[in-house]
This record gives C-alpha cells, structure tokens and sequence, in this order.
C-alpha cells in the first residue's frame, strides 16, 4: 500500500501498474518535455566549387530543417555547421527520422549538379543523448590563416583522430552553452580567435575525408534500411531440435 501511496504522489501515470523499461523511459521524456529520443549526428564533407558564397550553404540547410519539421512534426533540429574554407563539419541534435531524412537529403545532394557538397562521411551518430549541446540550430563561416591549411601529417589512426575531433565540438559545445546569451553572437562570430583550441583543424577534416574506414551516408543508410538476420545456434544443428511449445 505504501508503494502505490508513493507512486501517486508522484505524479506517475502509471499508478500501481507494474512498470517496464519502456515505459519508464517514454516517462522520462514527457517529463523533460521530449516528444522522442535525441540522437546526434556528425559528418563532415568538402565544400564545392558551386559555392560562391559559403552562407548560402548555411541558408541551404535552414530551408532544409524548416521543411523537415513541418514533415515529421517531432523534434526540431538543433546544431552547428562550421564552414572551413575547403571543408565544413556539422553536428545537428534531433529525431531518429529527422536525422535519417537529413542523410537522404544528403546523398541526392552530392548527385545533383549544383550540389554544395561532395565526399561526406559520417563521424558518429549517438543515440538517445541525454541533452542537448546546442540551444538552436546555427552556422558560422571560419576565416582562417593559410598556415592552417597545410597537408595533415600523422601517425595516429582514424580510430585515435576521431575521438579527438569528436571531443573538440564537445567542449565548444560545452563553451557556448557556459556563454551569456548577450555575448553568444559576438562569440559565435569569433570563435577562432577566441578558442581556436575547440575548432577541429581543417587539415585534419580533410585527411579524414580520404579515410576508408568511415561511412559514407550512402554506406549508413543501406546498412540501416538492411534487415538484420541473427542465426540461432539451434538452427546449425542436425537434427532439427524439438520445440518446446510447437508452433500453432
């Protein structure tokens, strides 16, 4: 009696129910206001010779989110896409769906003729993140100096290089959310002057560009529409085993 006394008082819409995992995680989202799980996506990719100016591509992808939300009516899309002056590399915060669109959307992109991109591949995608890095979705073009555009050398593997890069948006993340909302323009706007440390190197974006050992969208999105078949251990022996419970 106690414990259900004490499930009511907490609101639970559950009541005296017993509870499953599911459950109790579509719980946690209402009451942090989720309408589902937030995932975030990294990739990077090679901007192309269509793009005369780099903020159309900014102006690309906010027409794009815009038109996805009002598709899936879910989660809206929040991030950063930094625009090098060879390269770029974007972090967006949203749905399932809404990610899964945005690499479609990606692959008929790189085939069209006027397309912004090329060679994207993806760094990560993190499932079910407890929150979000980023309050709003926004992008930013680095003017950077010549002397970081030098050929990347390294002994470090993808599997050591992409940590870091990854840890580097991390803490720049971490950094906007600590900056006043009065100063965030201003800091957005010189973020390599102020923390050139937080930025991930260009050179080191475009040795991972050639990298074979990352996904391209066209690779992620077939091994994710792809069925995933599991064989039994009872099903490489002879005879066939009897079931417990024959089926009906």
């Amino acid at each position: 009696m106690a414990d259900e006394k004490e499930k009511d008082e907490t609101g639970s819409t559950y009541e005296g129910s017993r509870l499953s995992l599911l459950m109790l995680l579509e719980e946690k989202q209402r009451a942090l206001n989720k309408k589902s799980l937030i995932h975030r996506l990294v990739y990077i990719a090679r901007l192309t010779g269509n793009l005369n100016d780099k903020r159309d591509l900014g102006a690309y992808y906010e027409q794009l989110f815009k038109k996805l939300h009002n598709h899936y009516q879910g989660e809206p899309a929040t991030g950063l896409l930094l625009i090098y002056p060879q390269y770029c590399i974007h972090s967006v915060e949203s749905s399932s769906e809404m990610l899964t669109a945005t690499l479609r959307d990606l692959v008929s992109h790189q085939q069209s003729e006027g397309a912004l991109l090329s060679d994207a591949k993806i760094l990560i995608m993190s499932h079910d993140i407890p929150t979000r890095l980023y309050p709003q979705w926004s992008h930013r073009v680095l003017n950077l100096p010549a002397s970081r555009l030098e050929k990347y050398e390294t002994n470090e593997s993808v599997e050591q290089l992409v940590p870091e890069c990854l840890t580097q948006l991390l803490k720049l993340g971490v950094y906007l959310a600590k900056t006043p909302k009065l100063n965030l323009k201003n800091a957005m706007d010189s973020l390599h002057e102020k923390v050139p440390e937080l930025l991930p190197p260009q050179d080191l974006i475009g040795y991972l560009l050639t990298s074979l050992e990352l996904d391209s969208p066209q690779q992620y999105l077939k091994r994710y529409h792809t069925p995933f078949h599991t064989v039994l251990d009872g099903e490489l022996v002879w005879p066939v085993a009897d079931r417990l419970f024959p089926l009906k």
